[in-house]
């Protein structure tokens, strides 16, 4: 249950990061790194973004 929480949330937060992206708020370099920090916090084994 507590796995599913975390992917939930590595999903949303990618999403609000891809629209970031997509304003040009944030570079490319800065969504590939955050990205990496969000899949170490919530724990997801696999990353398809």
């Amino acid at each position: 249950m507590k796995q599913d929480h975390n992917n939930s949330a590595f999903a949303y937060s990618v999403g609000l990061l891809k629209m970031l992206l997509e304003m040009q708020l944030i570079t490319k370099e800065e969504y590939k790194k955050i990205v990496r920090i969000s899949a170490a916090h919530y724990d997801a084994e696999k990353i398809c973004v």
